[in-house]
């Protein structure tokens, strides 16, 4: 990690000995095809909506270091949301804002950084390597770019797991969060818990709340 203060290891020590606790085996369901109608019709409503914000807790393993935190993801539209990590107290650790163009990444110690590529300025600022482009579509339960048949889907119509480049993504549990579309009232399963692998390094996205479609700051 490149950088930290006492609390900030203390209180993520801590939150990452909770996280690591809160760990079960998941349950995986029988499988079914991509042409299911029960997963097409949970796919086609995911891809109609961009807005979204989801808050939780991240847990970050890599060989040389670990890290848990709370965080927050606010995104506008693909390719232009906020991505806030922050402690028990609320302390920031970091808050990248991701652009079509540009990102910016500031962190608690109040330093401010820029660059084209998010995942490589937020690995190049913290060390921590985090693939948050995809991870837009992966939040949601959706595949990215990826062949059909890399991927599972659940017989309840909703994703098992993605393969995609080097990553594996297991989609561990799901809840319901309700969207308020045309004045009715749409209930999605949307992720509860992901796992995303990549070689050693081991990313756990908890997810404590959905708000499809929030009302625009």
């Amino acid at each position: 990690m490149r950088f930290t203060t006492t609390k900030i290891i203390a209180s993520a020590l801590l939150s990452l000995l909770a996280l690591t606790a809160c760990e079960t085996t998941p349950v995986k369901q029988e499988t079914t095809v991509w042409d299911d109608p029960r997963w097409q019709k949970h796919y086609q409503l995911l891809k109609t909506f961009e807005q979204y914000q989801l808050k939780g807790r991240i847990g970050i393993t890599h060989p040389e270091d670990s890290f848990s935190s709370n965080f927050l993801w606010q995104q506008r539209q693909q390719d232009n949301f906020t991505f806030r990590m922050y402690g028990a107290f609320g302390q920031t650790y970091l808050i990248l804002k991701v652009g079509p163009n540009l990102s910016t990444l500031d962190t608690g110690d109040d330093e401010h950084y820029q660059g084209v590529d998010a995942r490589n300025l937020l690995y190049g600022v913290s060390g921590w390597d985090i693939p948050v482009s995809l991870m837009q579509d992966w939040i949601k339960g959706l595949p990215t770019g990826i062949n059909k048949s890399n991927l599972l889907i659940n017989a309840d119509g909703t994703l098992q797991q993605i393969k995609y480049l080097d990553y594996t993504v297991d989609f561990i549990r799901y809840d319901e969060a309700e969207w308020e579309r045309d004045n009715k009232t749409i209930t999605l399963k949307m992720p509860d818990k992901i796992k995303i692998v990549q070689g050693q390094n081991k990313i756990i996205l908890s997810v404590r709340s959905w708000d499809i479609e929030p009302a625009q700051e």
